[in-house]
């Protein structure tokens, strides 16, 4: 936890944000879909939030992603920005908060098709 905190810190002052900021990203699925990011850094807390409203809607194929998906390519992110050799736990989770709104390509319905693991949406999530 204390790792992901001062990483989140020293990436708000490297990249220039105000104690707390939001920056935004937005790519694509090869179909168009955006899967768009506002990502709010608080460097006074050392937190952050990962809201993913603007993503495109479920799609009619196995392109959605289960929400721990994407909570696991954030995880990934975060483990890869971190300057040190940590292990994997639930720590390095507990200064984010992420949003997901239903029915969308991150958080589909529960009959929405989706895929099971380190496919195109997750890779596009970690882009």
């Amino acid at each position: 936890e204390l790792c992901v905190r001062q990483m989140l810190k020293e990436l708000s002052v490297n990249r220039g944000l105000k104690e707390k900021d939001t920056i935004h990203a937005v790519d694509f699925m090869d179909d168009g879909s955006p899967i768009e990011l506002s990502l709010t850094i608080d460097r006074k807390d050392c937190t952050a939030h990962f809201d993913f409203t603007g993503t495109g809607p479920e799609v009619y194929g196995n392109w959605n992603a289960p929400r721990a998906v994407t909570t696991s390519a954030i995880l990934y992110c975060l483990r890869c920005l971190v300057d040190k050799d940590i292990p994997l736990n639930e720590g390095c989770l507990k200064p984010v908060s992420i949003t997901l709104p239903d029915g969308t390509l991150l958080s589909p319905s529960e009959d929405a098709a989706v895929v099971g693991g380190n496919v195109l949406t997750s890779q596009r999530i970690t882009d």
